[in-house]
């Protein structure tokens, strides 16, 4: 992109720029700036241009190499740029250090300090930052609904973490007019908690749950869940559990291998004598606990637990 000024200063005339757009070699993009049309289309086309119309005199990289910068973009401009929140690039809005006014509709100028900390980059433009763009925002009288989106936009999409302090901090000579106490930090906590809380705690759980997959996944874990598998182990043999479940386990298949042929001659099933025929010849060779040693097995088993109920119910009696 180049300007008119620009052009003249390397000593173009205005009908050389004249031809080169009827020549298809350039095409205007807004007053007093054009584009080869060879060139690329960059991002923010339409916004770069304008940025360069505000200053036309200088090159880009002239204007970028000074600070503070000439002109920075601000509010509702800013958070387009910034890809958060519903708001349209035009007008074009710039912060100037110095008061400067236009005639064009579609771009706004807004005169006063800005920190250097409050501004970073965006597709090679000077730009407000999230938390200076939420206070201009504001200062401005923008819709509240709108700025809510901006900022649970920002956190949500963007990862952006805002900074308390440094958002409290440029709040305060707003707060009071907003109905908060003096000082930004009131305001600021309520921002933050309407519209970007959520987006925290969604993040803090997903990073508990991938420090948990981490922890499952090493080696110290699995050693010390095998280590505890086989303590469990020990402590139900102890107990006599092993052995009981053994036992039910053989009864059960004892019960089932007692299954006669007459048992399913009414059945009407295709096979159904043969089935239980050849089950009980497979089943006939289990072993066949005595009744008695089952009943011994589980008393066994049942042992510690009651136990510890009788304990239990006479530490209630002396409470």
């Amino acid at each position: 992109m180049f300007t008119t000024a620009q052009a003249q200063a390397l000593g173009f005339r205005r009908n050389q720029i004249s031809r080169m757009v009827d020549s298809m070699r350039a095409e205007p993009m807004c007053y007093g700036v054009y584009r080869f049309v060879a060139g690329s289309e960059p991002a923010h086309a339409d916004l770069k241009a304008a940025w360069l119309s505000a200053f036309p005199k200088e090159t880009a990289a002239e204007r970028l190499a000074k600070k503070p910068f000439d002109a920075v973009v601000a509010a509702e401009t800013a958070a387009a740029a910034l890809g958060t929140g519903d708001f349209h690039l035009s007008p074009y809005t710039f912060i100037t250090a110095t008061r400067k006014q236009t005639t064009r509709k579609d771009m706004r100028f807004l005169g006063c300090s800005l920190d250097e900390a409050d501004v970073v980059m965006v597709d090679g433009l000077p730009t407000t930052s999230f938390e200076r763009t939420v206070f201009d925002l504001l200062r401005i009288d923008e819709d509240p609904s709108l700025v809510d989106g901006f900022m649970r936009d920002a956190a949500r999409n963007r990862a952006h973490a805002f900074d308390f302090e440094r958002l409290s901090e440029l709040l305060g000579p707003i707060a009071s007019r907003h109905g908060f106490p003096e000082g930004g930090a009131a305001l600021a906590a309520d921002l933050v908690l309407r519209n970007v809380s959520d987006v925290l705690v969604d993040r803090a759980n997903d990073a508990l749950r991938s420090a948990i997959v981490d922890i499952c996944g090493s080696e110290a874990f699995r050693s010390a869940a095998g280590n505890a598998s086989a303590l469990l182990l020990d402590a139900l043999r102890d107990a006599g559990l092993a052995s009981s479940l053994e036992t039910m386990q053989r009864t059960l298949l004892d019960s089932i291998g007692s299954l006669r042929p007459d048992v399913v001659k009414g059945a009407s099933l295709p096979g159904a004598e043969a089935f239980a025929k050849d089950f009980a010849a497979a089943t006939a060779a289990l072993a066949k606990p005595a009744t008695e040693g089952i009943a011994s097995a589980l008393a066994k088993a049942a042992g510690p637990f009651d136990a510890q109920e009788e304990g239990s119910d006479s530490m209630g009696e002396e409470a």
